[in-house]
């Protein structure tokens, strides 16, 4: 006989809970009901969890980790600690582990399954960690279930009748708000809305800074660089922050929380430090000033409430009960800011604990030894658009919005696209959510490149996305060309760090090199016309772009070229030297990239580019060819040491080709522009190419 945990992985406290004996246990936690979210590692390696490494942090900081819940989905946050670098994921799967752990000795056997519940806000990435983090603690995750439902259920379950109810719940670091239909035991999600950055930690963070300005005049310490750490404006705290400040961020929060737990309950609070930053903090602070400090975050979570109520297009008349949950509701303010908007809420007795309890009673459903558990059927649904970057010749970064938000899942949505040029071998499947018009302002999720479409015409071949989610909101992605014998699949769940594209504005330093020797005489009035709307096209995209540009030239009888670098500038001054092009103003007759002699040039071209971590794109504009191999491969060998990736508008068969492919590029056939294609569209393909490159 074997139990499956319900598991609440709380920002600030975490609860564990079982379906035993025909009734719901939660699992002491050295004599508690929840346990702080929290790990401290101490010099020798070993780690502290919960209200010991709690403890430990005020006194060193710098090698814990609290809250990290927060930063669940974001590769970006890292915790340096001794020797070892720790994730959100690693902080999140130690405490799922000391939770099993504990739930083993209470229960006096091994225990591989579980429930665990995340706030309904969050997105995908965000579900996938806090999945991984699950496994990695040695877990079987059964379900990952929406706090509001498991609230709802440990509410609602065999309450005898049928009811609509709103959960408001708001934890530590966490806001959500849902709709949910009860019948019977069936429980419906219908509409939900939150923010992932908004919870008692925020509260805490105002009295924080209420407090620091007391101390304005009593210290030396700059409090700006201080509430800077704070707020978390500072991203690498512990890097180089003196070890005082940090402490006494500990100190200052933990006093926070304090007060705010006595601000519950009373009119008033007095917050003693006797020693802190040189100076002390003896401050009364009553329940008139705190209402006045969170007043701002207490009304974004009405906003947000008022918004599901119309994405569930019912009234506050509709609804038959508000249920509160998370530690933070406990706030007099929050319940008189719901009464006044709804109606008066239920506030369980154990309201730390309600959420973990309706994860065990559906871990117990879905896997108890016991036969005397209600079955719970439940549906929830997707808290935010899920879809995919679609391009066109305008615009290169529309969000096409495939599973609308709240809408109910499990759910399988099939949509066909196609592609935007002619002979198109590939295209890049990039999974967005949000409810932003542009994928850059919107969560990436995952992506690949799906590729050897069969050449066709534009707009020919039929490309086939599928989204499917599963009961717990995860995403499986699969795109396939009804010409190709083969698909691509991505489970967004599994999609590594290395594979994941950035939604991060990109940065680029573009230059042109390009050939004004005679030849180019009928070309280079459409070529200094579309360098001007290719700067246009590449900026809309949201690339962070500096253009620069190199002409060059061989003059008559000579045998060392010229050339004139414009090094990369703002794109509000790239007009003024694309102005400056003319046939011949360097004396020339002719460009042959691939002889030996434009090496310099080659030199010269990449030395234009500055030293630092941005994105290197070169354009060649040439309809000359030299064919010296030695040349061939040292300017190969040049480009990609320096990191340039350089695309090509030349002569087909050639070096061209060949410098293009080497260095990541792409090659276009100069001639197929003469009197068949127009010359301006051609380089509107390449800037479609280079924003799809920057924002893969």
């Amino acid at each position: 006989m074997s139990y499956s945990l319900g598991i609440d992985l709380g920002t600030t406290n975490s609860v564990a809970c079982v379906w035993r004996r025909g009734g719901l246990e939660t699992i002491p936690m050295d004599g508690r009901a929840t346990m702080p979210s929290a790990i401290s590692i101490r010099p020798d390696g070993s780690v502290l969890v919960g209200q010991a490494a709690k403890k430990r942090a005020e006194l060193a900081p710098q090698e814990s980790v609290t809250s990290s819940k927060r930063y669940m989905g974001d590769d970006r946050t890292l915790w340096q600690i001794g020797e070892r670098t720790y994730t959100p994921v690693d902080v999140g799967a130690i405490v799922l582990k000391e939770l099993k752990d504990k739930a083993e000795i209470y229960l006096g056997q091994t225990v591989t399954e579980a429930v665990i519940t995340v706030p309904a806000y969050f997105n995908n990435n965000q579900k996938r960690d806090t999945k991984l983090a699950g496994e990695r603690a040695g877990l079987k995750v059964l379900q990952l279930l929406p706090e509001p439902t498991a609230a709802a259920i440990s509410y609602g379950l065999d309450q005898g009748k049928d009811q609509t109810i709103l959960v408001y719940d708001l934890g530590g670091g966490t806001f959500d708000v849902s709709v949910l239909s009860v019948k019977g035991n069936r429980f419906q999600a219908i509409a939900v809305d939150g923010d992932f950055h908004l919870g008692g930690d925020d509260f805490d963070l105002l009295l924080v800074e209420y407090l620091l300005k007391s101390l304005k005049k009593q210290t030396s310490f700059n409090l700006e660089n201080i509430l800077d750490i704070f707020w978390g404006r500072d991203k690498s705290p512990g890097q180089g922050t003196p070890s005082e400040i940090l402490v006494a961020k500990q100190r200052l929060k933990e006093a926070a929380e304090k007060a705010k737990i006595e601000l519950s309950e009373s009119q008033r609070t007095i917050v003693t430090i006797p020693e802190i930053l040189g100076s002390y903090i003896d401050e009364e602070i009553t329940i008139d000033t705190y209402n006045r400090l969170i007043l701002p975050l207490v009304d974004r979570t009405i906003i947000k409430t008022k918004s599901v109520l119309q994405a569930a297009k019912i009234t506050e008349e509709d609804i038959d009960r508000v249920i509160l949950v998370g530690g933070s509701s406990r706030n007099r303010l929050v319940r008189e800011k719901i009464a006044e908007t709804i109606k008066e809420p239920y506030i369980s007795a154990r309201v730390d604990e309600v959420v973990a309890q309706g994860a065990a009673i559906v871990a117990g459903s879905l896997s108890s030894p016991e036969e005397d558990i209600t079955p719970i059927e439940f549906v929830n649904v997707t808290p935010f658009n899920l879809g995919l970057r679609a391009s066109t010749e305008k615009d290169l970064d529309i969000f096409q919005v495939l599973i609308p938000k709240n809408s109910r899942v499990p759910t399988e949505v099939t949509q066909e696209f196609t592609t935007l040029r002619t002979n198109q071998k590939s295209v890049d499947i990039s999974v967005f959510q949000g409810e932003e018009k542009t994928c850059s302002r919107n969560t990436f999720i995952g992506g690949f490149r799906l590729d050897g479409i069969p050449a066709a015409p534009a707009g020919q071949p039929k490309i086939a996305v599928q989204f499917r989610m599963d009961n717990s909101d995860l995403l499986l992605v699969t795109a396939s060309c009804s010409n190709l014998r083969t698909q691509q699949i991505l489970d967004v769940n599994l999609v590594s760090r290395e594979e994941e594209l950035r939604t991060s504005q990109v940065e680029a330093d573009i230059i042109f090199l390009i050939d004004t020797s005679g030849s180019m005489s009928d070309e280079l009035k459409g070529v200094k016309k579309s360098c001007l709307k290719f700067a246009d096209k590449v900026i809309s995209s949201g690339v962070d772009c500096q253009l620069g540009l190199v002409d060059f030239d061989l003059p008559f009888l000579g045998n060392k070229y010229n050339w004139e670098i414009f090094q990369p500038m703002n794109p509000k001054n790239f007009p003024r030297a694309i102005a400056k092009l003319e046939i011949g103003r360097l004396g020339g007759c002719g460009c042959h990239i691939g002889a030996m002699n434009t090496i310099p040039v080659i030199e010269g071209f990449i030395g234009a580019f500055p030293q630092n971590n941005r994105l290197k794109i070169g354009i060649l504009i040439s309809d000359e060819v030299g064919n010296e191999a030695d040349a061939i491969n040292r300017s190969i060998h040049l480009l990609k040491s320096a990191q340039v990736s350089l695309y090509v508008v030349g002569v087909a068969k050639s070096c061209h080709e060949k410098i293009a492919k080497e260095t990541g590029g792409k090659f276009w056939n100069i001639h197929a522009s003469r009197g068949k294609v127009d010359f301006a569209s051609l380089l509107d393909t390449i800037a479609v190419e280079i924003t799809n490159l920057a924002l893969r």
